[in-house]
């Protein structure tokens, strides 16, 4: 039988390594982030041409206002914290290295209490509290740089960063599914869940607050049925198939 003659001469055009396949944490977390985007994307499209819809401010309650120009600025600093998000788990994909989930601490037993040595210091004198900036306040709303955003995004935890993403993209509703996954990230990797949800609800609280003083404006109550409501304005919600919105 004839035999094909053996090389060892390399292959002319080999093709390109093939890219390192992502961590199990990093494709789950990349997968939010994907969705992020793209629902990111799908606000800054449709908000501006839906404003004057009668179901417009059940989406604007996550805002916590009606401002339009606000609105569309919290959108896209979101986008812009979910790029660099989507950079920052691709760079350490690349490197093979994961993201582990923080641990939830375990339940103090009374003889590790007991046995702390607690020595309380002599009362200072009292000084004037400098007022605490609150980032979430309407008056002190900022874009930082790029740089500025990848520096947050290497330096705080991820969970935190998901919830800053939720936050400016004013998520209230979603499908089942992407919020149990959302939930995760904020739960596992670091996020202060009494904080993101005490931030969401001061929201409602303002929106209401801002639409008790034009009560002849609103036709419909923006608490009535939120995901019917978020369906007829962007035609899906997070996580959901793209539709033609109505």
């Amino acid at each position: 039988m004839h035999q094909t003659a053996q090389t060892s001469e390399p292959t002319p055009n080999p093709a390109p390594p093939k890219e390192r396949a992502a961590t199990p944490c990093i494709a789950f977390l990349l997968k939010i982030v994907r969705v992020f985007i793209s629902y990111g994307r799908q606000l800054e499209h449709t908000i501006p041409a839906k404003a004057d819809h009668p179901r417009f401010p059940t989406l604007a309650a996550g805002f916590g206002t009606h401002d339009v120009r606000r609105i569309l600025a919290h959108v896209h600093r979101g986008i812009l914290r979910a790029m660099m998000l989507q950079r920052f788990l691709l760079a350490r994909a690349a490197q093979g290295r994961d993201i582990e989930p923080t641990q939830p601490p375990a339940p103090a037993e009374p003889a590790d209490i007991e046995a702390l040595d607690l020595k309380l210091p002599a009362p200072a004198q009292p000084r004037p509290k400098a007022k605490k900036t609150d980032p979430y306040d309407p008056l002190h709303f900022a874009i930082p740089t790029l740089k500025e955003l990848e520096s947050q995004v290497r330096r705080r935890s991820v969970g935190r960063t998901i919830a800053e993403i939720c936050l400016d993209f004013g998520i209230t509703v979603c499908d089942g599914e992407t919020w149990d996954d959302i939930l995760q990230a904020l739960t596992h990797f670091g996020a202060n869940l009494a904080q993101f949800f005490g931030v969401r609800n001061r929201r409602r609280e303002t929106f209401q607050e801002e639409r008790d003083k034009r009560p002849e404006t609103w036709t419909i109550d923006w608490r009535d049925r939120p995901k019917e409501a978020i369906r007829e304005l962007l035609g899906s919600l997070l996580g959901e198939p793209k539709l033609a919105p109505a």
